[in-house]
């Protein structure tokens, strides 16, 4: 004898399949309910197989088979099911099914079929190899797709497509994949291409050809589908055109940046290298002071000597103390003292720089020594001229005296602007060429100059003298602007240092040009403003992050769609603003984003300040500056599309598995009875299968109501309902024994669908059908943080704890042939966003709530001579042999 276990959720299939199998005489039935009735039954005896139907509530019978496998691996475990797809077949096989019989049919032959697989199974403990089919689905989307077949013909495409590349769908319908694409083979997507060969994806950049000649560049999900004997490429297309266009953009924004900066570092070593400069010849000039030869010499405007360095004392063998207001030509040989004076008068009336004045002085011990004269005017601070600050050097011994001041080789090697100037007088002295270049101006012009008058007038409201021109500041470094000889402004960078020579203090400045700096400034703060501009007015989320994902910058866009802002003290962290359960991935990029200027691209969500979430398309590359440049743009409306056409495909595939099994096990049994009946049984069986196949037509009948109210859910337009005008309603259309019915005599006006009436309908027939001790019942209403709640209400026995959900289920209640009422109650509230719950204590009464959110009630205060018209109901959508919970 086989000891066999069966399990559905259908009392009659139960019964029906005992009476067939055990009539062979060889096999014991025993019956199970549930899941967890058939799991203690196998835990309290031994059973030589399992048969199971494969839909019941709460655990299906695919979960108990992986129940059973985990704990009876060798169980035979046969899957007896009204759903004959495939993907269930293989998910049974995968998960260890021996066999499985669909329902429907001829009774006796299905049974029969069922008794031999039994047998079969039992003897050799072993299934046949199972099915394997892999369903390859394509999401709807609003981008090209496009079916192609391994020689490249186009076997499926889309309106999307057609636009993208400008052709009538007349015209696509000719076209193959070379004429969108030339070239395109499996040589050509290399890599990319092997990999969907080998049954995987791909995503790759191409340029297709457009109808008008032009190419277009695209994204490319490439997928292989080698399904029956024609495999197929399912590829999708998006058009990055736009994208490209502003990563291009951004892109050549930042080189240009980068080689700004670049030119910026550069004209700042150059500074350092004028200043290391500066800082020699400033060593030098100190250094010729002290261990110069040559004479330096001051003179006033009567020639009279009003310094002497102290080389005089070897040059001439006279204390420098005691020349001190001499006659410069009492030193002269008496034969050259008159030239010289005129020559010296002429110079002080031209007050001009002169060299090379070669003159006879006359040493102490009466020998007479070849001097070379070098001299430059002196001003005085208010400019007037008082004399003359030179040299004087012995070249006697010389065949071509070299006159010139032997500092001046050093000033003419600097690559930058020097000007040589008293300090006491504020007079230049001297200058190098390139000095005389910058301001346009000869070297006697320049000298007879004060260095103020070099600079342009003092900006409104400056007062205080440029850095170089105080006296008391040895050294230092600033910008500022001269003049050249017509007046036009010359920007410069200032470095100035005083040294001390001999009884006089002078003033080394170098000055370096920046004009063509300003320029490449002024042409940066352009490009930044257009890329500022640029950043600041797109529509699209425009920001730079840290690799760390710190924002460092965010446009206007990126404010209002992350609702931060990023001013200064206010820190952002990008992955803190996602949603929890996109943060991993976020950080996984960011770690493992490549450089060089590859762009990624990925999708995640934000949080809004009010708790909504927003679905994001990032494209982002890293900079070299180890910087990540992002651009986001918003698609949660054609995410929300996508759920919506979910939701649908899961309406609909609701409808369809009801439909399917719940029929199919209904037209199972009454084939099974009617069978029975044909054998005209006597007493007490005619009676009994009568009344089951009474019960089965009726079952059928109302699943068939329930097929045709579910199909107007969310057909029409929701409106705004009187909650009290409806409830009473609902009250109105069924006979009322002595209850208490009240209702809250308020004006509450809920936005819903149309069927909401059946809601109210369902309500108030479960509190009458399974209240018991039901002596009243009331609906009133009040508003919560979250919005209004309409409660409905009674005092009869009410519902067990844990049933509170499962009478919201789709299959509560079945096993004793009631519907689905409950389960649509809530569908048709969800089209508004209302939800529906049980919150009463059993054995206290019923309590259903509905929680209406904000913006979808409102208050309307009835008219003064506005009557209470009656709201009257379709009729109820369940026979009055069925109920609607458990």
């Amino acid at each position: 004898m086989i000891s066999l276990l069966y399990v559905d959720d259908e009392p009659a299939l139960l019964d029906l399949c005992r009476l067939f199998l055990e009539q062979e005489g060889d096999i014991s039935v025993s019956t199970a309910g549930s899941v967890e009735e058939a799991l203690a039954r196998i835990a309290a005896g031994t059973f030589d197989a399992i048969i199971s139907d494969y839909q019941m509530p709460e655990i299906d019978g695919i979960t108990f088979l992986r129940t059973i496998r985990r704990q009876y691996p060798d169980m035979p475990f046969i899957l007896f099911t009204g759903r004959g797809r495939e993907e269930v077949v293989i998910e049974a096989i995968n998960s260890g099914v021996d066999s499985y019989v669909q329902k429907g049919g001829d009774s006796r032959a299905q049974f029969k079929e069922l008794s031999h697989l039994i047998r079969q199974i039992v003897r050799r403990r072993k299934a046949e190899s199972g099915l394997r089919q892999m369903k390859f689905s394509v999401d709807h989307a609003s981008e090209g797709i496009i079916w192609l077949r391994g020689s490249g013909e186009i076997a499926y495409f889309n309106e999307a497509i057609c636009a993208m590349l400008g052709y009538t769908p007349r015209e696509f319908s000719g076209l193959s994949v070379v004429d969108i694409r030339p070239g395109l083979s499996r040589q050509s997507l290399s890599s990319a291409w092997d990999r969907i060969l080998s049954r995987k994806c791909a995503s790759i950049e191409e340029m297709l050809l457009k109808k008008d000649g032009s190419t277009l560049p695209v994204e490319l999900v490439l997928s292989y589908n080698e399904q029956g004997p024609d495999p197929l490429i399912f590829v999708f297309v998006r058009d990055i055109s736009e994208r490209r266009r502003s990563e291009e953009s951004l892109k050549k924004a930042v080189c240009q940046l980068i080689q700004m900066e670049d030119d910026l570092h550069r004209q700042f070593e150059d500074l350092k290298k004028s200043d290391h400069a500066m800082r020699e010849i400033g060593q030098r000039y100190q250094m010729l002071s002290a261990v110069s030869k040559d004479w330096i010499w001051e003179i006033d405007t009567d020639c009279r000597i009003t310094y002497s360095g102290p080389q005089v004392q070897a040059l001439l063998g006279f204390d420098p103390a005691a020349l001190a207001g001499k006659c410069f030509s009492d030193l002269l040989v008496p034969a050259c003292a008159l030239w010289a004076s005129s020559e010296l008068s002429g110079l002080m009336a031209k007050k001009e720089v002169f060299h090379s004045l070669i003159v006879r002085a006359l040493h102490r011990e009466g020998r007479e020594v070849l001097l070379a004269l070098t001299g430059i005017p002196l001003h005085s601070a208010e400019g007037t001229f008082c004399g003359f600050y030179g040299i004087a050097r012995d070249v006697s011994e010389e065949k071509t005296p070299d006159i010139l001041l032997p500092s001046r080789t050093l000033l003419e090697q600097a690559g930058d602007a020097i000007f040589v100037t008293d300090v006491q007088t504020g007079v230049i002295i001297d200058a190098n060429r390139n000095a005389l270049n910058l301001v346009n101006r000869t070297l006697p012009e320049v000298c007879a100059l004060q260095e103020s008058a070099l600079y342009s007038s003092p900006r409104s409201g400056q007062t205080d003298e440029p850095l170089r021109l105080r006296d008391n500041d040895e050294q230092g470094t600033s910008e500022e602007v001269l003049v050249d000889k017509e007046g036009n402004p010359i920007p410069v960078i200032v470095s100035t240092r005083v040294l001390q020579v001999g009884d006089r203090r002078i003033r080394i400045g170098i000055y370096h040009d920046i004009s063509d700096l300003r320029s490449i400034e002024s042409a940066l703060r352009e490009k930044a403003g257009e890329l500022d501009r640029f950043f600041a007015s797109g529509p699209d989320m425009f920001c730079i992050l840290n690799t760390d994902g710190r924002i460092v910058r965010l446009n206007p866009a990126g404010e209002a769609l992350l609702g931060c802002t990023t001013g200064p003290g206010a820190e952002h962290s990008l992955p803190e603003l996602l949603h929890p359960d996109d943060r991993a991935d976020l950080h996984y990029l960011l770690m493992h984003m490549g450089s060089g200027g590859k762009a990624s691209t990925f999708v995640n969500r934000v949080v809004q300040p009010d708790g909504s979430s927003r679905w994001l398309e990032w494209r982002a590359f890293l900079s070299e500056k180890n910087q990540i440049y992002a651009i986001a743009r918003d698609f949660t409306g054609q995410k929300r599309a996508e759920q919506a056409l979910a939701l649908a495909n899961r309406k609909l595939s609701l409808l369809t598995d009801l439909t399917r099994h719940d029929i199919r096990n209904k037209l199972a049994v009454l084939t099974g009875y009617l069978d029975l009946f044909r054998s005209c049984p006597a007493e007490p069986y005619f009676s009994l299968y009568t009344e089951k196949i009474n019960e089965t037509v009726a079952a059928i009948t109302a699943q068939l109501e329930f097929i045709r109210i579910y199909q107007k859910l969310g057909s029409a337009e929701p409106a705004w309902f009187n909650v009290n005008q409806v409830f009473s309603g609902a009250c109105r259309q069924r006979e009322i024994p002595a209850v208490i019915v009240s209702s809250s005599p308020d004006s509450w006006e809920i936005f819903a669908d149309p069927l909401i009436d059946r809601v109210f309908s369902t309500l108030v027939d479960n509190a009458f059908r399974y209240g018991a001790t039901l002596t009243k019942i009331q609906r009133s209403a009040h508003e919560s943080p979250e919005g209004l709640v309409v409660v409905i209400e009674d005092n009869g026995i009410g519902i067990a704890q844990e049933k509170k959900e499962q009478i919201f289920e789709k299959e509560a209640g079945k096993a004793c042939g009631q519907t689905h009422s409950l389960f649509l109650a809530r569908e048709i509230l969800s089209i508004t966003g209302i939800t529906l719950r049980e919150t009463g204590r059993a054995g206290k009464g019923a309590r259903f709530e509905m929680q209406v959110p904000k913006g979808m009630y409102r208050l309307r205060e009835p008219e003064p001579d506005q009557k209470d018209m009656p709201v009257f109901a379709p009729d109820f959508i369940t026979p009055p042999r069925h109920n609607h919970t458990l």
